[in-house]
Formats: C-alpha cells, sequence, structure tokens
C-alpha cells in the first residue's frame, strides 16, 4: 500500500461496492457526503486479495441518542459490509459505543468501544480475536479532534508494519490543530509517515478530508 497514492478522477468500484451497503464513504456520482472511495480504492487494491486484518471504529448508529448519528436512514455496518465485499480475503472487526448495533456474520466481528475513554480503547485490544495486529485501521466514529487523538494514541501500536491507519472526516476548521499534531507525532513516533489528504468533492468542503498514517518499521 503506498500512502501517496492519487486520487481517482473517476468512480471506481469501491464507489458502487460502498454505496450498494449504504455506506457514506462514496458512491459513483457524487450524490453523498463524501468520496473516500476514490482514494481508498488506488490504496487499497493493490492488497485487495491478502488476508488482511481490518478494524474500522464506528459502525454508523442511527440512534439520534448517541453523537455523530448517521441519522433514521443509516445502516449500521454499511461499511463493514463492504469491506467485507472488497477484501475477498480479509477478517472484518469493528467496534462502537452503541451495544444495540453490535453484529456477528461471516468474516466480520464487531465489540464495545467508547472512543474517548484510554480504559475503553485498552479493554478492546486485550480481548482476543483483537490481539493481533491491523493491517488497516479505520477511525469513523465521533467526529472531534480530541477523541480522535485519544483513539490513535492509545491504538497506534496495533497497526502492523507497512499498515495503514486512516481518521475520517476531518473537517477544514480544525486542519491547522491537525497539522501542528502531526508535527508533534513525527517527532513522538519516527516510524510512521503522515499525509493530510483533502479529497476533491463538488459539494462538500467541509469535512471531505482523511488523515493517512503508515507504519513503516
Amino acid at each position: 500500500m503506498d500512502i501517496n497514492a492519487p486520487v481517482s478522477q473517476t468512480s471506481t468500484e469501491l464507489c458502487f461496492i460502498m454505496n450498494y451497503f449504504g455506506s457514506d464513504k462514496g458512491d459513483p456520482e457524487f450524490v453523498k457526503r463524501h468520496s473516500y472511495t476514490r482514494l481508498y480504492y488506488p490504496l487499497f487494491v493493490p492488497v485487495r486479495d491478502h488476508p488482511l486484518r481490518v478494524f474500522e471504529l464506528g459502525l454508523g448508529t442511527n440512534n439520534p441518542n448517541f453523537p455523530s448519528n448517521m441519522g433514521a436512514d443509516g445502516k449500521p455496518g454499511a461499511s463493514l459490509r463492504g469491506w467485507k465485499q472488497f477484501f475477498p480475503q480479509a477478517q472484518i472487526f469493528g467496534a462502537d459505543i452503541d451495544t444495540g448495533i453490535l453484529f456477528q456474520e461471516d468474516r466480520i466481528r464487531t465489540f464495545y468501544c467508547d472512543q474517548g475513554s484510554p480504559d475503553a480503547i485498552r479493554h478492546l485490544w486485550d480481548q482476543e480475536p483483537l490481539t493481533e495486529p491491523f493491517d488497516i485501521i479505520i477511525d469513523d466514529a465521533y467526529h472531534v479532534f480530541d477523541y480522535n487523538v485519544v483513539f490513535f494514541e492509545n491504538s497506534w501500536h496495533k497497526l502492523a508494519h507497512r499498515g495503514i491507519y486512516i481518521v475520517e472526516d476531518i473537517m477544514y476548521y480544525t486542519l491547522d490543530a491537525w497539522r501542528e499534531k502531526i508535527a508533534q507525532w513525527q517527532q513522538q513516533f519516527p516510524f510512521f509517515t503522515f499525509r493530510l489528504c483533502v479529497i476533491p468533492h463538488p459539494h462538500n468542503g467541509d469535512d471531505n478530508t482523511v488523515l493517512i498514517i503508515q507504519r513503516t518499521t
């Protein structure tokens, strides 16, 4: 996986897959709010058929009592099912603070986690199915800078060599804070490389940005 993979100028197979399952990560026609699939396809397609371990935080709760919920039309687990379709040899794992949407099915297992609690994050990683490193980790949970920082600083050790860690839905007004944090992390974690990527979208200039982190040793 190349952290500097280009953003596709055209729709990709992953756009169709995520759209089919109801994920907001992208669609073929820029109807949905994000277009991450135009970056993820060139980033992940070289390892598509590998026996990967993929973890995503945030299942897409539709419960309005939880922050960052997807609303009544949200489809919990949509992205996990999309990854399962895209990575046919992968084991897919997920976690969410809403225990009411946790589920298990073939090649997918999900767990409870409170992203803002270091203790809860440590407990998550101590569970037997999650003790081995991951090739891909995606933070698509509570889209708040401090929570993203807490989860990475308590999860970086779970990333495998050459693995990719992604923080999604970065708001434009937090970009300066993210640049400062990245500069700090570059000193603290010299075995990681960082790419803050603003992905073009004709209708969304607010939060179509991701941070991509790759472990080099």
